[in-house]
């Protein structure tokens, strides 16, 4: 009783002195007031929070007063769009904040290549993207590109459709016609490499110089633009231990109707009508092949997408640790990525590292050293989805054959045009390993006796490897024998078969880098001079073997080549080198942080190319001027305003090593029973082969309204190709088709914005949008210079579809005008068709159908893309979504013109499914479809649709946990789980494949959509 009695009193002593301090609290606080004005009057709509009292927050009104509830020593915070926040320790009832423009977005480092620049500094049309802060970092991605896809206004980013594979990447528009249209990969300074080398998790920055004048520090590799990737680095002083997982399923956006057995049996009946049957011979015994009909009597129906495609999982984990102080930066990750495709045997993993450190190790001196490196594995054989689509629904699956029933029945239909679409993701070895390794160091002197000058010197080195291999065992080729013969799989040792490749690659940079950056007032200058040297260098062997029947046996597959037949071995081996040598100067001029002036000259050379011609010369110069720091330009809505205007040129060197060389083919034939090889020239030699060549002007602006409440960009752009590296065909009586050279002209223009609002920033709730447009056209202004007619006009190159004075990608081909009707009997007449067949416009007017009515029916390029992306934020939670719309652009499609087959008469013995759509009978008469037994031999048939569509690009929901709770812990720092879709939803006319493809069904692999869980979690 007496130990409860003194309990009750240590209680009620603590509550009285906590209803005290409450008291004394409550009597300290005060209303606090004041304005918050900028250098130019009062702010409306700024955030006041009172950092010590969770829950008191206000904003100024109209006229920039506040008023807030505060007690002596509290720290009040002061925020608004485009100002910096400044946070005031409470210490009377009038508080009066003065705020400034924030400059930090405009200070925010640039890499400009073989430096940096500030965005205020720069001339040049150059976007950046900050992935560590951008709401993109959050969605789970395979490659890179993928995080930047609609983020970059004339950045055009296609679909991965591939496990591993890399999306198709083009920087303003197409400047050549056959030569690379891939832009250059900058990274952490270094030229070289690929996107699917990169581990997207690693990259802190992307930026990409799209005009000429910007990317002319590249010189001759420069003409398709720059992309500059910088990876992390380490923030902390202490360790900083980060976790980051994701797992996704993979699955059809569009996934096509095939006709079911149903459907597919009444097709075959319409067939058998078309071409004469009646009666009795209508029987499905009949008008089915005996095959299709034993599978139809067993139930044996078959759905062939279903079987050739998966719900395909992809998963990726990485674990990374970073810290930084005043002498030492390290970062060091680790990665793993395991991704199936769609279709079934397609799969793809990596597993990678990137390990990176800079010490100061004097006040005057720093190194670095970056390592990296990743091995990627691309083995297996797919299920062909094009066969996928012809084979009869009414099959088997499996062996018919007793005591094989586990094999894969070859033809299941019993139609030997179709085999079973799984039949190469059995019995074949396939391999495809790449290993890569990059080293890149450098050493940077800051030369004491002269401030701002430095001296930087930097190296890499990268190892490549690639090992290929593919084996047809003998049981592949058993599975294609008869029922009658012998089921001894030894007697097919001798058409087993297989190759292994091995290449493997080398590479090294060297570059010194002289700059000097210093104030003098109001002038600030930034010269550069860099001299660079490169030499890659690759070697190969290639192994070939058939015939096992001697060995007895093909266990071992491509790694048991030398038991094939001696005289049916073959090993070739190949070298190649080449090396590249840079000069450039450059200068970046300040005045009064108004006027800007900027100008490059580099020299190259490169070893592909002929004598006299190696070497190239590429210049730019550029002007900006900041309007906003004028005095005239001071007022409340304006907060920046830069103009800008560049000029540059570029170079394009994609051409194989040796291509100014005759080269020498190797051919084999029978000479009676044995194989023989022989020796030809099978390329003549261009001893005039030089640069592709590009230059550019850039106009452009960048602005800011209302505090940069709303910020954004315009540019205009005109480029000039010359001397396309193209393949010229050559007459017959020269012994060779073609000879690459240096012909042609291509024009490009277009016009791109990019705007940035903020919406809505209060305590809790923050709303941003991000808005994209960008638009090309260009125009092939010459081609080869030939006038075969001598009518003073040069010929286009029809086979290609090149026209002079249009557009590339133009779609040459026959006018669609709908389907033969039975009332048609005018058309029918004038041009021998029936109906059910394809009616084409006959644009020459000269009653036939021929070549002479094909003209350019549309563009596959679109008429301009336009993203949108929304970042709504509600305290911790926060949703993110973009969606991208792709506006024209066309292309035939190859759902019904690819499918003719389909149509073939019945008599012929063919048999083959089709879509699930309507074609034309005299009861249906559909104006889209032909008749069944359509076949046009004199002309393909075309079908040209719009590919424009809508998409739901990305949508991710996160939370973010509350750091103070995750401090309870004393594990973890930061926390973030999330929920994301990708291309969950299209809206478009286009009736085929994905609509962004264009893809005929099996023309590669289908596009997919994708739906994943992450978290994200430091220590």
């Amino acid at each position: 009783m007496h130990l409860k009695n003194n309990t009750m009193n240590r209680i009620l002593i603590f509550l009285g002195l906590l209803l005290c301090t409450l008291a004394s609290n409550a009597q300290n606080i005060q209303q606090v007031t004041g304005k918050v004005t900028d250098k130019i009057g009062p702010l409306a709509g700024v955030n006041i929070l009172n950092k010590k009292r969770a829950g008191h927050g206000t904003m100024t009104d109209s006229e920039g007063n506040y008023s807030i509830r505060a007690a002596k020593g509290d720290i009040l915070q002061f925020s608004f769009v485009g100002m910096e926040t400044k946070e005031i320790v409470v210490d009377k009832t009038v508080i009066n904040v003065l705020l400034s423009e924030n400059t930090l977005l405009l200070d925010e480092v640039v890499a400009i290549g073989y430096g940096t620049s500030t965005k205020k500094d720069l001339t040049g049309a150059v976007a950046s993207i900050k992935l560590e802060d951008s709401p993109s970092a959050s969605l789970p991605t395979v490659n890179l590109l993928e995080s930047l896809k609609g983020s970059l206004p004339g950045v055009d980013i296609g679909m991965t459709s591939s496990a591993g594979g890399d999306p198709s990447l083009n920087i303003r528009g197409q400047n050549s016609i056959s030569a690379s249209n891939t832009p250059l990969l900058v990274v952490d300074g270094i030229i070289g490499g690929s996107f699917s080398q990169l581990n997207p998790q690693d990259i802190a920055t992307i930026d990409v110089l799209k005009d000429a004048s910007s990317a002319a520090v590249y010189g001759s590799r420069a003409a398709n633009g720059v992309i500059i990737v910088t990876t992390k680095r380490g923030k902390t002083d202490k360790p900083h231990l980060n976790l980051n997982a994701y797992y996704g399923i993979q699955s059809w956006t569009r996934k096509p109707k095939m006709m079911n057995g149903e459907k597919y049996n009444q097709f075959r009946k319409d067939q058998a009508i078309a071409s004469g049957a009646s009666g009795v011979d209508l029987g499905l015994e009949y008008i089915l092949l005996p095959k299709e009909y034993e599978a139809y009597q067993a139930g044996s129906e078959i759905d062939w997408f279903d079987e050739v495609t998966q719900y395909a999982p992809t998963q990726n984990y990485q674990l990374s640790v970073s810290g930084a102080n005043d002498k030492i930066n390290y970062y060091v990750s680790a990665n793993y990525l395991d991704q199936k495709g769609i279709i079934v045997g397609d799969k793809y993993n990596k597993a990678s590292f990137l390990a990176k450190m800079d010490v100061n190790v004097f006040k005057w001196a720093k190194i670095g050293i970056n390592l990296s490196g990743n091995i990627q594995d691309y083995s297996g054989m797919n299920a062909s989805a094009y066969t996928a689509t012809f084979i009869s629904p009414w099959g088997f699956m499996n062996s018919t054959f007793a005591g094989h029933e586990d094999w894969l029945e070859v033809f299941p239909g019993g139609n030997t045009s179709w085999g079973n679409p799984l039949m190469d993701t059995h019995n074949i070895d396939d391999m495809d390993k790449r290993n890569n390794f990059d080293g890149k160091a450098y050493l940077e002197i800051r030369l004491p006796w002269i401030e701002g000058l430095s001296w930087r010197i930097n190296g890499s080195y990268n190892l490549s490897q690639k090992k290929e291999g593919r084996f047809y065992h003998e049981n592949y080729y058993v599975q294609t024998i008869k029922e009658s013969e012998i089921l001894n799989p030894s007697q097919f040792l001798k058409d087993a078969n297989g190759y292994k490749k091995d290449t493997n690659g080398n590479s090294w940079l060297l570059n010194q880098i002289l700059n000097y950056n210093h104030t003098f007032g109001e002038h600030r200058i930034d010269l550069t001079f860099m001299s660079e040297r490169q030499r890659s260098h690759e070697d190969g062997v290639h192994a070939t073997a058939r015939d096992f029947s001697e060995a007895g046996t093909t266990v071992l597959g491509y790694n048991s080549l030398e038991l094939g037949a001696a005289d049916k071995r073959a090993i070739d081996t190949w070298k190649t080198q080449s090396s590249s040598l840079a000069y450039l100067g450059r200068i970046n001029y300040v005045w009064r942080n108004r006027y800007h002036v900027s100008a490059s000259f580099r020299r190259d050379g490169f070893s592909a190319f002929a004598e006299g011609h190696k070497y190239g010369n590429f210049k730019s110069a550029a002007l900006a001027w900041t309007l906003s720091e004028e005095e005239f330009l001071q007022n409340s809505i304006l907060s920046y305003l830069k103009l800008r205007l560049s000029y540059g040129e570029n170079g394009n060197p994609s051409i194989k090593n040796y291509e100014t060389f005759p080269k020498v083919g190797i051919g084999a034939y029978i000479f009676g029973t044995k194989y023989v090889k022989s020796q030809y020239q099978s390329s003549l030699a261009n001893k005039t082969l030089g640069w592709e060549k590009t230059n550019a002007f850039n106009v452009g602006t960048d602005f800011g309204l209302f505090n940069d409440r709303l910020t954004g960009n315009i540019e205009y752009y005109n480029s000039n190709t010359t001397n396309l590296l193209v393949k010229r065909r050559l007459p017959s009586t020269s012994g060779y088709t073609s000879i690459f050279d240096n012909l042609g002209k291509v024009a490009n223009w277009g016009l791109e914005i990019g705007l940035h609002s903020v919406n809505i920033e209060t305590k809790d709730f923050q709303w941003n949008t991000s808005v994209s447009f960008w638009l090309n056209r260009n125009k092939i202004k010459s081609l080869y210079g030939i006038d075969s007619n001598k009518d003073g006009k040069e010929d286009d190159d029809i086979e290609n579809s090149w026209f002079i004075g249009k557009s590339l990608g133009a779609v040459y081909d026959y006018t669609f005008d709908g389907i033969v009707q039975t009332d048609d009997i005018e058309y029918q007449e004038k041009y021998n068709m029936k109906p059910g067949d394809v009616k084409f416009k006959d644009l020459n007017e000269d009653g036939k159908i021929d070549a002479e009515d094909k003209s350019i029916i549309g563009y596959t390029k679109p008429n301009f893309t336009v993203n949108l992306k929304n970042t709504l934020t509600y305290k911790n939670f926060q949703l993110f979504f973009a969606i991208d719309w792709i506006a024209g652009g066309g292309k035939n499609n190859y759902y019904i013109q690819n499918n003719a087959v389909a149509f073939v008469p019945n008599t012929t013995g063919t048999s083959c499914n089709w879509l699930d759509k309507e074609y034309w009978t005299p009861e249906t008469p559909s104006n889209t479809v032909p008749r069944v037994n359509y076949l046009q031999q004199n002309y393909k048939y075309g079908f040209y649709q719009s590919r424009a569509f809508v998409r739901l690009q990305d949508i991710s929901l996160s939370y973010t946990f509350n750091p103070r709770i995750l401090e309870k812990t004393h594990v973890f720092t930061d926390a973030k789980i999330f929920v994301s879709g990708k291309n969950l939803l299209t809206f478009t006319g286009w009736t085929g494949m994905d609509p962004e493809t264009g893809q005929r069904i099996g023309g590669g692999n289908p596009s997919f959509k994708t739906v994943s869980f992450g978290l994200n979690v430091s220590f």
